[in-house]
């Protein structure tokens, strides 16, 4: 049964930690696009300065912000079930979003770059 709770506890953290990720990000988006009055040129610019820099820098910055509210989220959530080992399965709710985004990003720097280097 503790397990299952685990198991069960992990899943519900990682969706809530993928949302709050995705949400953090349109947010950036949106405000982005309000204050600096973003159209395609200033996007295309942003996503190619220095190489894909700008990109890394819009999709980690979210992702630090989500390492930072997960915490106390993820600590709380293991004391509600009585797990003993908080630290580590705090680690292992961000360690799973964490290489998805570090694996999958230079595939999208790549594509975004030749996409612009072709135009």
């Amino acid at each position: 049964m503790k397990i299952f709770l685990l198991v069960v506890s992990y899943v519900v953290l990682d969706v809530i930690s993928s949302l709050l990720y995705v949400g953090l990000l349109l947010l950036l988006f949106g405000t982005m696009k309000k204050i600096f009055n973003m159209n395609e040129e200033k996007w295309s610019a942003l996503f190619k300065y220095k190489k894909g820099k700008g990109l890394y820098f819009i999709m980690v910055l979210p992702h630090l912000l989500t390492i930072a509210i997960m915490f106390p989220v993820t600590m709380v959530g293991f004391e509600l079930i009585n797990f003993d080992y908080k630290v580590w399965g705090y680690i292992a709710v961000i360690l799973l979003p964490t290489l998805l985004l570090f694996l999958n990003l230079p595939k999208l720097k790549r594509s975004i770059v030749n996409k612009y280097e072709e135009s």
